[in-house]
């Protein structure tokens, strides 16, 4: 194929057939779309056919990076986009059949773009939510200031769901997905009410009171079978079924006194037990 070959590629410059229209010669698109009907009919693995590919491909990637930028604001590293861009344009040149009579501008737009959003799916979002809980939120970004107008006031939980067919209750797990596409870092410089300037992390969390009861939990377990049966019983009804000592008496058939001494011997041996050095070994069972 020579150099002088209407629509073909010559030093990385397109040279256009001359009888194309004037207006579409400045547009890579355009002048791809009439390379590429010559591409398809050369044999593909020809060295010509792949120096046209590759001089289309260098020709296009203005076009690639115009998409990218689109998306500048998204967070993503623009180089990042651009790379994912070209991608798209060389999957559009490979796949493109001109005997579709489809412009290849057609193709290759949708294409990049496509590529573009597959990106931001698959790979930008730092936590990795589910394909349907993320098309649920874009969805919901885009319909909430679209039924504010239309509505003349904020849509509710049960507008949005009735727009989107979807149930109330996914609502608010996509209102949450949108906080998992990027990440905060812990050693963020932040202001406090006092204008003092901490690390992030140091504001979040805080003492687990639960968590800090586990010792004394591990200690009540081990001295609970050392107690007799009696004992264990009172403890259980004043403890786990919550009845009154008057209540333990009239059900065991004994004076409140008696309920009363029951468990402050059964509390005291087991404040013994749960504060030794080494816990003794548990009692058999006895009829206190």
């Amino acid at each position: 194929m020579s150099a002088n070959t209407p629509g073909t590629l010559c030093s990385g410059v397109l040279r256009p057939d001359l009888s194309m229209p004037s207006a579409l010669t400045n547009d890579p698109l355009d002048l791809a779309d009439h390379a590429l009907s010559q591409l398809a009919r050369i044999d593909t693995g020809a060295p010509p056919a792949r120096r046209l590919r590759e001089q289309v491909i260098c020709q296009c990637l203005p076009v690639a990076r115009r998409e990218a930028v689109r998306y500048r604001r998204s967070g993503e590293p623009l180089d990042d986009l651009i790379q994912v861009a070209t991608i798209g344009l060389i999957r559009a040149i490979d796949r493109f059949d001109p005997d579709r009579g489809i412009p290849f501008r057609h193709f290759a737009l949708p294409t990049i773009k496509g590529e573009l959003k597959r990106h931001f799916r698959d790979k930008g979002w730092m936590v990795r939510v589910s394909r349907p809980m993320q098309e649920l939120h874009h969805n919901l970004v885009r319909l909430e200031p679209e039924l504010t107008q239309r509505l003349g006031r904020t849509p509710t939980t049960h507008d949005l769901a009735r727009h989107l067919d979807v149930t109330v209750e996914d609502i608010e797990p996509a209102r949450i997905a949108g906080t998992a596409y990027t990440a905060r870092s812990l050693n963020v410089a932040v202001h406090t009410d006092d204008t003092q300037s901490v690390e992030f992390g140091e504001l979040l969390g805080g003492c687990d009171h639960d968590l800090e009861l586990i010792p004394d939990r591990h200690a009540l377990t081990l001295a609970l079978p050392t107690l007799p049966e009696r004992l264990r019983l009172v403890l259980t009804l004043r403890y786990v079924e919550d009845l009154t000592q008057t209540q333990i008496a009239e059900k065991l058939g004994v004076s409140q006194m008696q309920i009363s001494r029951l468990l402050n011997r059964a509390l005291g041996q087991l404040r013994r037990h749960m504060l030794a050095e080494r816990p003794t070994r548990p009692l058999p069972a006895q009829t206190g």
